[in-house]
């Protein structure tokens, strides 16, 4: 048992019960034992016999003797006795640790108030100021859905891969200011590990959130070859919680094993460190360790001087049950079971990274009132490094609302709306949705507005869904920018280089001004006169100032025609 199961050897950790129970049953069968190799017929006089002979005779398995022989004094003493003896303490400890201690330390009904509490701080905060307007090029398209699909057909395509290895859970993280979702590939089997034990499975596959064109099977980094050996589907001690385990780290809790690489495609799991902070409860993170996937090398670390490149340390589960104490328990235990006054929920089973232009990652979820309906009271971001917990008062849809919307505008297509992101979209909180074909292939992408999930803008690509979410935005009455930081800007000048690209059917130009190093970009749409620009002509262009790349064009005009 304690090879298998790992038990944290720490105040506050239940799953080291079965193991003292187990130790003190042997304690207690090795008394036991030498107690009838001494003879049942020895056993009346002595109390232990007493109770043990009983039992026998119970179950029919001993006559009741006869005769008394008083040998109390004689048998069942010394050794085997504190042996015992040490077999009952060690059964009723592990029973105590198991359950009576729980109740008293951690039972949420005597600590509700330090469960809600383990989020720390929430700051109500302002969304646009916060968080800044995302770059174009970095918004997320391929779910988790289709990157696993893309990802299965990249290592079929290798003659004999499948048969030897599968692919471990997807990672989303940012690679070099990229997104991608990253999975290790794994041994399929204990025949498979045992055929590759020296070396590990071959390599790791990487699937781009942004491009469904980029998907790379990495075996091979720096003119080596990858091989992952510490793993989850390993064996003995190739098994990582064991490799970690019999290193030394069995005072703490391990959480969350994700497969992450590092800027130089350099593979290593981030295992999250936990202690319980309310008694037995209330799980929540001290630290990571990084293990080399390769290697087994393994570097502990504070929260404090963790790698830059490493995304997730607060795991998720941990964030979500937190977050939904935070909401839940807010005027205490009892109205959380009764009357619900001013509780809260999140609004999905689970919650999504978010990633920012500041370089920052978030936990994000949607919250709502207890009650069944389909808005939000505003969402939580939490900081996946830091930890730090902002509340954004922003009534609007659910993220099952925004699908169903975004569904709704291609209904007759058939197509499935995946999993809304959220983004700032020129200040403006904005899901962002792909649209999938029965067999989870991109085929569209959506913009629906938080605030009004009847404002939805579709495209075949993410260019042509903002330049439609534009229109609806202005049609319905809606300032594109409604009251927020970001400042609209007015700019004229000769145009010196000029282009014209076809995406998805619909035409974009894209242009460049004289003594400015942005590329504007607007389509036929803004203005007629767009498509007759000439190199030299002068002209004057409405636009957001902010950071996206290209800069999309609300107005545009032009001199002498």
């Amino acid at each position: 048992y304690f090879y298998m199961e790992r038990p944290v050897l720490y105040w506050g950790f239940s799953d080291i019960s079965p193991l003292l129970i187990a130790w003190g049953a042997v304690f207690i069968l090795l008394a036991t034992h030498n107690l009838l190799k001494r003879g049942l017929e020895q056993l009346p006089n002595n109390p232990w016999g007493k109770m043990l002979l009983a039992i026998l005779t119970a179950l029919g398995l001993e006559e009741k003797p006869s005769k008394v022989v008083d040998i109390s004094r004689r048998q069942f003493s010394g050794n085997y006795r504190r042996l015992a003896l040490a077999g009952i303490a060690l059964v009723g400890l592990g029973l105590l640790n198991m359950t009576v201690l729980p109740i008293l330390t951690s039972n949420v009904v005597l600590f509700n108030q330090a469960y809600r509490d383990l989020l720390g701080p929430v700051k109500e905060s302002s969304f646009t100021a916060d968080v800044e307007p995302i770059n174009l090029s970095q918004i997320r398209i391929i779910d988790e859905e289709t990157a696993i699909k893309l990802a299965e057909k990249k290592i079929g395509e290798v003659p004999a891969l499948g048969s030897e290895v599968r692919m471990g859970t997807l990672v989303l993280q940012k690679v070099r200011d990229k997104l991608f979702y990253v999975a290790p590939l794994e041994h399929r089997g204990f025949f498979q590990w045992a055929t590759n034990r020296s070396e590990g499975s071959k390599g790791y596959i990487m699937v781009s959130a942004t491009n469904p064109q980029d998907v790379r099977l990495i075996q091979n980094v720096n003119g080596k070859d990858v091989r992952i050996r510490y793993q989850p589907s390993g064996f003995l001690f190739d098994f990582l919680p064991r490799h970690l385990y019999f290193s030394g780290l069995v005072t703490v809790g391990l959480a969350d094993y994700s497969f992450e690489i590092d800027d130089d495609y350099n593979p290593y799991w981030v295992v999250t460190l936990y202690r319980n902070q309310v008694g037995y409860g209330g799980a929540d993170a001290v630290g990571v360790v990084l293990v080399d996937a390769q290697t087994g090398e393994i570097s502990r670390h504070g929260l404090n001087d963790i790698p830059v490149w490493v995304d997730r340390i607060q795991p998720e589960e941990f964030i979500y049950y937190q977050i939904e104490n935070w909401g839940r328990y807010i005027n205490g235990f009892w109205n959380s079971v009764m009357a619900k006054t001013g509780t809260l929920k999140p609004t999905s089973e689970r919650l999504h990274l978010i990633y920012g232009n500041d370089n920052s990652v978030y936990w994000y979820t949607g919250i709502t009132s207890s009650g069944k309906d389909e808005s939000t009271v505003g969402f939580v971001l939490v900081n996946s490094r830091s930890k730090e917990a902002k509340w954004y008062k922003v009534a609007g849809a659910t993220e099952r609302a925004a699908e169903k919307s975004a569904e709704g505008q291609v209904q007759e297509k058939g197509y499935k709306a995946g999993y809304p992101i959220l983004y700032n979209i020129h200040g403006v909180p904005t899901y962002i949705a792909p649209l999938k074909d029965k067999e989870g292939l991109l085929k569209l992408v959506s913009f629906i507005s938080v605030t009004n999930y009847n404002i939805v803008g579709v495209g075949a690509d993410i260019e042509s869904a903002l330049r439609a979410y534009q229109q609806v935005l202005t049609s319905s009455g809606n300032a594109f920018v409604p009251g927020n930081e970001i400042q609209q800007m007015r700019l004229q000048g000769k145009v010196t280089r000029f282009s014209q690209v076809v995406k998805g059917g619909e035409s974009y130009f894209y242009f460049m001004l004289e003594g400015d190093p942005r590329i504007f970009m607007g389509t036929v749409n803004i203005s007629p006169k767009l498509p007759l620009v000439r190199m030299g002509d002068t002209a004057d262009i409405y636009f957001n100032n902010t950071k996206e790349s290209p800069v999309s064009v609300g107005k545009f005009d032009a001199a002498g025609y």
